[in-house]
């Protein structure tokens, strides 16, 4: 073999090596871009779940505002629940009291009051727990259902209510019904079911009134609840009114074939000042002919930031009320109640009711009347005059702290006393209330 054939072969062995050292990297490098791409696909997997979370953060902070817009409480939990359900509201509080009558009533019970009958005694008046969820354009069916349990549902419940299947049962359901906000117009929105009255300043809520124990006027001037049908329409920004056909007073299934009719607005004129006024008529006796009737109208004004100032309007009529069908048994009934709340601090406020309360013909309270008169007759005239002193601290966020003096004077004997009858009475309460 010559020099130039070894050398040949030193040349092909060496471009074997070539050929083989090519391949080798060419191999290598395949292998590192297949791994980048896995490792790149493994990125783009954790940054579309990172993503997923961001939305559905921002979701429900859309579904938190939106909630509190369309009418929800600051701060309320919500309830997250399928799709269409978002901001659902839950919420509710425990209201308890104490209540001490300086007459101390043989029966231990203060005459002519709503919730706060008893004297000498610690009450749970309400546990009261709610859902709801508030309608707007975006989401235009809602609800609300609110369930209450303690002495004050033996006074709001009735034997047709289901729940609450007689007057001294400790259930109620207060409030249930469907809302739904047609898009006619500004928005008319509607309600089906059973619902809180439209007349009145005050409502069976303790921890929404000024006061700890309820007006003469919220007893035996106003109804509390009805079942039915309501309009509710804003004509302009600052006026809305309001339309409905209801059972009537305080009951869910109705005792005649007659219907009750409502209606009324509530107007803010200017700033500061607040005008509602509602009219209710129909017949609430058994035999549907004889029609009741109730005009009240509420006037609110803050003169200045921590000053607020009601007077509470109620007169009424019913045909036939105390008779039976006999000629000339109407009845009438009317009063007037003036309120003031001032916010010495963000958390303590003092308020004050002086309320007056004529019964012209033993309409609304001869049944009380007659079970506490010493004769046991009752009164067909009586005429009722009240003072209350309330002082409300917040000690807590979820704790409101209540202490109240309150004044009862009539115009007879009313009032039971250990040794017989007075004609007035003076109690005094402590309260507690805790939110959720």
């Amino acid at each position: 073999m010559s020099l130039r054939q070894g050398h040949w072969r030193v040349r092909r062995v060496g471009g074997g090596w070539l050929i083989l050292s090519a391949c080798a990297l060419t191999m290598v490098a395949g292998a590192g871009r297949v791994h980048a791409d896995a490792l790149g696909t493994a990125g783009d997997k954790a940054e579309i779940e990172l993503l997923k979370a961001r939305l559905e953060k921002l979701e429900q902070k859309v579904d938190n505002q939106s909630a509190v817009a369309a009418g929800a409480d600051e701060g309320s939990a919500l309830v997250q629940l399928p799709s269409g359900l978002h901001g659902v509201q839950m919420g509710g509080y425990v209201d308890t009291s104490y209540t001490y009558n300086f007459n101390e009533p043989n029966n231990r019970t203060s005459g002519f009051r709503a919730f706060d009958t008893r004297s000498e005694d610690f009450m749970l008046n309400q546990a009261k727990l709610f859902l709801a969820k508030p309608v707007s354009t975006e989401s235009p069916v809602g609800f609300r259902t609110d369930l209450i349990f303690g002495t004050d549902a033996e006074v709001t419940s009735s034997v047709s209510t289901g729940l609450g299947s007689a007057s001294n049962e400790e259930i109620d359901l207060f409030q249930g019904y469907v809302e739904y906000l047609a898009p006619l117009g500004n928005g008319l929105d509607l309600k089906f079911g059973k619902f809180t009255t439209l007349h009145g300043a005050e409502v069976t809520e303790s921890k929404d009134n000024w006061n700890f124990s309820r007006s003469f006027l919220y007893l035996y001037g106003e109804p509390l609840t009805h079942t039915g049908i309501r309009a509710h329409y804003p004509v302009l920004e600052n006026l809305m009114l309001m339309a409905g056909v209801n059972n009537g007073w305080d009951i869910v299934d109705d005792n005649n074939k007659a219907k009750s009719l409502e209606f009324g607005f509530t107007s803010t004129p200017i700033e500061g000042v607040s005008l509602t006024s509602s009219y209710l008529v129909g017949a609430e006796g058994t035999d549907g002919h004889d029609k009741r009737h109730l005009f009240t109208t509420v006037l609110g004004y803050e003169p200045i930031e921590s000053l607020h100032l009601k007077l509470a309007y109620d007169y009424g009529h019913e045909t036939d009320v105390l008779g039976d069908g006999i000629s000339g048994a109407n009845g009438s009934w009317q009063g007037v109640a003036a309120y003031a709340k001032y916010d010495v601090t963000d958390k303590w406020s003092m308020a004050t009711r002086a309320e007056v309360f004529s019964d012209q013909d033993g309409a609304r309270t001869l049944v009380n009347a007659a079970a506490t008169s010493p004769t046991g007759s009752g009164i067909a005239d009586l005429d009722l005059f009240e003072l209350t002193f309330t002082n409300e601290y917040q000690i807590h966020e979820h704790l409101i702290g209540r202490f109240e003096y309150r004044l009862d004077k009539a115009d007879s004997d009313v009032f039971r006393h250990d040794q017989g009858f007075k004609d007035y009475q003076n109690t005094v309460a402590v309260e507690f209330i805790a939110p959720f």
